[in-house]
């Protein structure tokens, strides 16, 4: 096996093919391993691509049927013309080199998303860590797209911080993690002592109360900025509200959930 490397498969290849001294089609290849990027310098991996030589069967192959073409000088060539056409199933081994790139499978793909989400813990662990916190982390898989990490701790005030800012930052660097390393259709929750339960419940809590109080004024209310997963939640309690209706305005991070009469 001949490895070459690059920062793309093409790269690889060419790489290959500069010190083989070949054409593309002379040769096989195979992507060993994808390139990729990593987060701030983790996990980068350039490409990896074994390239070698046809044998020398297959080349000779190749190579006679261009022999009568170039030997017949008389005008009889119209006979020669069928060797010609012998010459295209003498190139089928070029879409061979075409279809040796290797398709993701279902196990593949599988392998590539526990990978990632082993990776991420990893991740979250070392940042964890810097914070000074002394925590584990346990993986809960819902479905092939939700993953929800589970933090334990003494310190999950701490881990939590003011408003929930700190874990949800850690979530959404986790979330731009797992983007990074080809799992980007999965979603990623991160909890500590039960918080995500008992902050839908304070948000509950807190729409129907602002619901109220809208209907009672008659005057639209802007509530905090949050996360977009908390605003969903802001809106799912009070979609069925016939009283009131609700929208976000703003940008990130300042984007808010605004509550007015309907």
């Amino acid at each position: 096996m001949t490895i070459y490397t690059g920062k793309t498969e093409e790269a690889a290849i060419a790489a290959g093919l500069a010190a083989l001294n070949s054409r593309r089609d002379q040769v096989i290849t195979k992507v060993v391993a994808t390139p990729r990027k990593g987060w701030l310098g983790i996990g980068r991996r350039e490409a990896m691509v074994d390239i070698v030589l046809k044998t020398v069967a297959e080349t000779s192959t190749a190579a006679t049927p261009a022999t009568p073409a170039s030997s017949a000088t008389p005008q009889p060539q119209t006979s020669a013309a069928a060797p010609q056409k012998a010459a295209v199933p003498a190139e089928a081994p070029v879409a061979t080199s075409t279809s040796t790139e290797p398709t993701v499978t279902p196990q593949e793909r599988r392998k590539r998303r526990e990978a990632a989400i082993e990776a991420v813990q990893d991740y979250l662990a070392t940042i964890v860590e810097q914070l000074g916190i002394d925590a584990t982390i346990d993986a809960e898989t819902g479905s092939h797209r939700q993953v929800r990490l589970v933090f334990t701790t003494d310190k999950e005030g701490l881990l939590i911080g003011k408003h929930g800012r700190t874990i949800n930052a850690l979530q959404s660097l986790a979330q731009l993690f797992l983007n990074h390393h080809g799992a980007a259709h999965v979603e990623l929750e991160l909890d500590v002592a039960n918080y995500r339960e008992r902050r839908a419940a304070t948000l509950g809590r807190l729409a129907e109360s602002t619901a109220r109080e809208v209907v009672a004024t008659g005057k639209p209310i802007y509530l905090d900025p949050m996360p977009s997963f908390e605003r969903k939640q802001i809106h799912a309690v009070l979609a069925k509200n016939r009283y009131v209706t609700t929208y976000s305005a703003g940008k990130e991070p300042h984007r808010a959930v605004v509550i007015e009469p309907a």
